[in-house]
């Protein structure tokens, strides 16, 4: 347990945990725009039943590429930015923290992400997923893998959420794009990948 989460009980004997950013780490709009600045001109491509289909937001990997859906994200070299992200995390949450995944939602372009559960190819065992939203609020949607029934967070400025990795096999997570909607949101997921990657 984080010291400083709530431990959010799932059915099936599954949990996530749930915590904030401490304030000096929270980005002022002048941080959230820099970061936002960011995103990619292109959307990324993945694969959707055998063919290419464009991601609906903007997507980059950071310190550690990432396999998923039959595509890699090739990572880009770390900002000054996102460094600190990364160090409060590994101290916070989990040393073996080294690969981050920006993506970037924006309410006017209707961006979301479906339902999914995270690649682990060249995830060290038993690391967990911690994703850090920034901006706008958004729902986080859990659902059990081939079960039914809901658990839904709002993920608003500096929320932090840990997926263990067997609560990642075992439900899927998304966020969906309602029509209430606004503003832009940035979410990092940081993931500890095996350094031979």
């Amino acid at each position: 347990m984080t010291a400083g989460f709530l431990d959010r009980a799932l059915p099936g004997g599954h949990h996530v945990q749930v915590g904030r950013l401490p304030p000096g780490l929270l980005p002022d709009a002048a941080g959230l725009a820099a970061l936002w600045a960011l995103h990619p001109a292109h959307y990324h491509e993945i694969m959707m039943h055998g063919r290419p289909v464009a991601t609906p937001r903007w997507q980059q990997a950071y310190g550690a590429d990432y396999h998923y859906t039959g595509r890699v994200n090739r990572a880009e070299p770390l900002t000054p930015a996102m460094t600190p992200f990364l160090a409060w995390a590994r101290a916070q949450v989990d040393p073996r923290l080294n690969g981050l995944l920006f993506n970037w939602y924006d309410a006017e372009h209707a961006h979301y992400i479906g339902k999914h559960r995270d690649s682990t190819k060249d995830m060290i065992e038993g690391a967990p997923i911690v994703t850090i939203s920034l901006g706008a609020s958004r729902l986080f949607r859990l659902r059990p893998w081939r079960g039914a029934g809901k658990i839904d967070l709002e993920a608003d400025h500096g929320a932090v959420i840990v997926i263990p990795q067997a609560t990642n096999l075992a439900w899927t997570h998304e966020v969906p794009h309602r029509a209430a909607d606004h503003g832009r949101r940035i979410s990092l997921t940081l993931r500890g990948f095996v350094a031979s990657q």
